[in-house]
Order: C-alpha cells, then structure tokens, then sequence
C-alpha cells in the first residue's frame, strides 16, 4: 500500500466516515465504489471483498501490457496456420481469370490523422482604442504567450480597409490548455474594469477562414514561412523556461510558500476558505444543503464538478470542489479567489494534498463507541430505577 494511500476499514458501511476527511476520495455511481487517485495518476478503487484498495485497468492500459509481451514478427490478429492453410486453398480454387478484380490479399495500414494543436484565440469587440501592450498584460494571466524569433508575443491586432484597429485580435499561446482557460474566463468579460463599452468576446480561433481586413490573414496566417530550425529550437527552450517561471506569483492561482515543495501534477480539487461560519450554520440547519447546491451549480460553469464537501466543523468555513479536470480547478481559483461573499472575502487555493479537514462524520465515527456505551449505561440505570 502506497505511503499516501487514504486510510481505510474493511467495512464499506465505515468507509465514508474513515475518509470523510480525504478530499481525494470519492464516491463513483457508476460502478457503485470508493476510489481515489494516487500522485502518478493511478485509479484506485476500494475492493470490499478484499478490504483494500486496488488499482484500475482500463483498456488502453491493457493494450500497452499486450504490446509490452508482443512477440516481434508475430501479428496477434493473423488467424492461425489451420484456418490460413483453408484460405490459401480457396485463393487456389478462385477463377482469376474473371475481368472482375478480387479483393486485396494485402492488409492496409491504417493511415493515422495528425490532429493539430490549436492554441490561438480570437477576440472580438475590442474598443478602437485598444493596445497591443493591453492584450498582452490582459491575456497572459492565463497563460504563456508564444513568441516570435524576435522574443515578442504572438498577439496580431487586424485593421479595416482604412488602416484603422477593427477590433479584432489573435492571441497565439504555447500550450493548448490555455486556450480553454482564456475561453471560460475572458469571453464576454471587460477589458477594462468597470467599462461596460469593453466587454470582449473569446473563442477559439478557427483557421478555416480567413480574415478580410487589410491587416493581413486572419487566423489562417497565409502562406507557411520557412522555418529555421535552430532558431525555433533556441525559442521552444526560451519558452518552456517561461512556462516553469509561470507560477503563481503571476497573480495564477494560490501563492506558494517557500517552505512548501511544489506538487508533482496538478490538482483537480479547490479549497475555499470562508464561504460560512458556525453560527451560521447553528442557527439554520438547512444552509449546509443549500450553501453546497449553490457552490456546485457555480462550480459547474468553470467544468464538470465531481464532489462538493463542506466541513461543518472548521471554523474557517471550508468547502472542498473536485473537478474532473485540473484546468476547471485552476479556472475556479481565478474567478473565486478574492471574492466577497455574504460580507467575509473568499480564499481559494489547491489542495496539497496535506491538510485534513473536520466535519461531523468524523466525530460520529470516532466517538461511535463511546455513544454505544452511554446509552447502554442510560438503559441500565433506568432499569434500575424501575426496580
């Protein structure tokens, strides 16, 4: 069992409230089990009949293990000698001299389709006045921005046949995963803040049409330039340096502190400080059904949501969201981080993995025994009494 495996009793019955704590496990309706993700990625799933966690294989899981123990020269799909020996003898019986072709004795190879990369956005609605530098500072908080050979961004403002800015720009990432990132938070936004006259639209750029403006090619970009290949290769390093400084001090995310060693992938689930507080809870007990419904709902604009737990029992009003992917947890820290909500400022950062949290399952598990035996204890003395 590995070191960071949850800890867990043989009962599935104690399961939830053995882990209640974990924000890493969760419930699959799908398959009706307990699972959890360990730090490389593995799938775990609770096996009740052996009271341990074990791993998941998928399918492309088991196709690499049939690859890893192929025997080279031997195709696991040609039929075997007999069955081969009866089609050699039915080729042999075929009347070739017929005009009509037969078919191909020879196995195709699949041609396999590149899929390309899209890592551009389109904006739109962009006030006249516009800066190259405001796109620039406004779209690489979500992102590091691809360069040119001369080090500068990838962000191509397009003009109107009379040399004037069309409000129209492309904005060319390094990754793909920014692009959605942008898209989810930038689109129908305003670029500046508090100007209703800014408000953009962004979409992933689509480079089957071209632009029609006088700035040149839209985001098909026109005719292939010739690369050098030392000096994409000199840009692709620079690049990825960029992308290892990216971090949180650029405003992306939960600040990190110097203490704390950086995670080896990323988290899928969001900590939110300060979204109640006991008293709240106290003095109306249907606000942890209804405070959970509305984090949830709002969670799943950003992604598809796949646990919301709130920890009744932390003064500092902690609610956890998982989503299925990190790029809707990275999405949920920006837009929630730093809001005010019901007068308390929320703060929103990934889990570490780390901390625990309480709630009341938790207490209900420990003190279960100690329950059991004050109300054996209560029963006797009220026998006693009767007597």
């Amino acid at each position: 069992m590995s070191s960071s495996e949850p800890q867990s009793s043989a009962s599935t019955a104690e399961l939830p409230a053995a882990l209640a704590s974990d924000p890493r496990v969760y419930f699959s309706k799908e398959s009706g089990t307990w699972r959890y993700e360990e730090d490389d990625d593995t799938e775990m799933e609770y096996d009740t009949a052996k009271a341990k966690w074990v791993p998941l294989v998928d399918e492309e899981l088991w196709k690499k293990q049939q690859a890893a123990y192929a025997i080279a020269g031997v195709d696991e799909e040609t039929p075997a000698a007999p069955v081969l020996a009866r089609e050699n003898k039915k080729r042999k019986d075929t009347d070739y001299t017929s005009a009509e072709a037969g078919p191909s004795t020879k196995r195709s190879k699949p041609e396999r389709e590149r899929k390309s990369k899209n890592t551009a956005v389109y904006v739109i609605n962009l006030p006249p006045d516009t800066t190259h530098e405001e796109l620039i500072t406004t779209f690489s908080k979500y992102g590091v921005l691809e360069e040119d050979d001369d080090g500068e961004p990838k962000v191509k403002m397009y003009a109107n046949d009379d040399g004037r800015f069309g409000g129209e720009a492309l904005v060319v990432y390094f990754k793909e995963e920014s692009v959605d990132l942008a898209v989810t938070l930038l689109d129908e936004s305003e670029l500046r803040l508090g100007d209703k006259s800014s408000i953009m639209r962004v979409a992933k750029a689509d480079f089957t049409h071209k632009h029609k403006g006088s700035g040149g090619d839209g985001p098909t970009g026109g005719e292939r330039k010739v690369v050098d290949r030392k000096k994409a290769t000199r840009r692709i390093g620079k690049m990825q340096k960029k992308l290892q400084e990216w971090n949180d001090e650029d405003g992306f995310g939960p600040s990190i502190d110097d203490e704390s060693e950086p995670q080896q992938r990323p988290s899928r689930v969001v900590v939110l400080k300060h979204m109640f507080s006991l008293k709240e809870l106290e003095e109306d007990p249907t606000l942890l059904l209804d405070l959970k419904e509305d984090v949830r709902e709002e969670a799943e604009t950003l992604g598809e949501v796949t646990n919301v737990v709130l920890y009744d029992k932390e003064p500092e009003g902690i609610m956890t969201v998982k989503f299925r992917d990190p790029i809707s947890a990275q999405a949920c820290i920006i837009k929630m981080n730093g809001r005010f909500f019901a007068g308390r400022r929320i703060e929103a950062s990934l889990y570490t993995g780390r901390a625990r949290f309480k709630r009341s399952d938790d207490q209900a598990a420990e003190d279960g025994e100690e329950e059991e035996k004050k109300r054996l204890n209560d029963f006797a003395k009220w026998l006693e009494g009767d007597e």
